[in-house]
């Protein structure tokens, strides 16, 4: 009884406290839930669950009892956020993960503040540079690029992990990088005798040499940038493997830890050419880009901390519009589909999102991002890459 009292205080001064603005009023919700209501002690019971699935230690009571009212108010965020999804015939789904006990001001330190620019100098890459009879007739209505292999291994690298550290346009530039490497080593195999067609095996690249090294010197790679930094840098300096020069989120907050003159390099230098999408026709031009060469688009696109408890489904919601400040986060688009609401009926286009928030976030680290209604400008600042410098478009 002791217990269940402690548990009915915390949660009333969490209701006193604590709101959420996503254009629906949160005040007193906590009540309003029905699996709640009668067993506010089950809530509690989630949060020591959450505990040990995610291995967390807080140093005192004091911490805990704030953690858990970010649990809490994480908890009626989702439910709200599931509510309005179902109101709109969305397919959306929205659940607690491993940022579930977190502050909104921790959360979106995990993006960046840095908005992208529009680089006048970068070759844009246009209609006109697919020659197609049919435009968009002879694309499939659904595209995978982990369904392509290289060498018999899956072109796109497994789920990886930033951590706490707004690094996410590092992991999209080596991400799109690693991919036109794989490409272009596949085109350059000539014999068909299969030890020849196997010789390159693809090779995941080093996140951690372009957070070292692509920076200013007085920056690091937690306080933000745009993939188009890190893919100036790979370009230049080319890049190593990951394998010798391994992510770690403590050294990515440190400045002056560039060692790129240590390691190998795996993508030479000056051989890979990146390019923009004419944003008038980003849609089209990013399935073209995804069919025809078989290389991920890395996209920056303006969030909210809500995003971060994406659970399935097409994301159709505008999360970058309950914000006052702007957040932005990055990644790559490896794919298309079109997907149907079981519920509705209702058909979704949809890109297929790879995030770099481990495998707990989204459908095993993927999302699916409603295609062709440039949801919060994810179409307005898309960047693609190739080595292979005749197709590198000119102005």
């Amino acid at each position: 009884m002791t217990s269940l009292r402690v548990i009915l205080f915390l949660l009333l001064q969490i209701l006193n406290v604590y709101s959420f603005d996503f254009g629906i009023n949160l005040e007193n919700s906590f009540f309003e839930i029905e699996i709640d209501r009668d067993h506010p002690d089950k809530l509690y019971k989630d949060f020591e669950d959450f505990i040990v699935k995610y291995k967390r230690t807080y140093k005192d009571e004091i911490e805990k009892k704030f953690r858990f009212q970010q649990f809490v108010q994480t908890h009626n965020s989702v439910q709200e956020m599931n509510k309005k999804s179902a109101e709109l015939g969305h397919s959306t789904k929205f659940g607690h993960n491993q940022f579930s006990d977190r502050s909104k001001e921790e959360i979106t330190s995990l993006y960046t503040k840095v908005a992208p620019e529009k680089n006048p100098n970068l070759p844009v890459l246009t209609k006109n540079n697919f020659r197609v009879k049919r435009q968009l007739d002879n694309l499939p209505k659904n595209f995978d690029l982990r369904d392509k292999k290289i060498g018999g291994r899956v072109v796109i690298s497994d789920i990886k992990n930033q951590g706490t550290c707004a690094s996410c346009w590092v992991f999209a530039a080596t991400g799109l990088a690693e991919v036109a490497l794989s490409v272009y080593h596949k085109k350059t195999i000539v014999s068909f005798d299969l030890i020849n067609t196997l010789t390159y095996i693809f090779q995941t690249l080093s996140d951690q040499e372009v957070c070292d090294c692509a920076t200013k010197p007085e920056t690091t790679a937690c306080m933000g940038g745009q993939p188009e930094d890190g893919l100036e840098y790979i370009k230049q300096m080319g890049l190593s493997v990951a394998e010798k020069y391994e992510y770690n989120v403590t050294r990515a907050n440190l400045t002056g830890q560039c060692a790129n003159e240590k390691h190998a390099r795996e993508l030479k230098p000056n051989t890979l050419g990146y390019y923009k999408l004419d944003e008038f026709n980003a849609a089209y031009l990013m399935t073209r880009h995804l069919y025809n060469y078989n290389i991920p688009v890395a996209v920056a696109f303006r969030t909210s901390y809500t995003f971060n408890y994406y659970e399935g489904g097409v994301l159709e919601l505008p999360l970058c519009d309950d914000e006052e400040k702007e957040h932005w986060h990055s990644g790559i688009i490896i794919g298309y589909g079109t997907e149907k609401n079981e519920t509705t009926g209702k058909k979704a286009n949809f890109w297929i999102f790879k995030n770099s928030w481990d495998k707990d976030w989204g459908e095993e680290g993927y999302g699916k991002i409603v295609r062709g209604e440039d949801w919060c400008n994810i179409e307005s600042h898309v960047k693609g890459a190739r080595i292979d410098e005749h197709i590198i478009p000119s102005n």
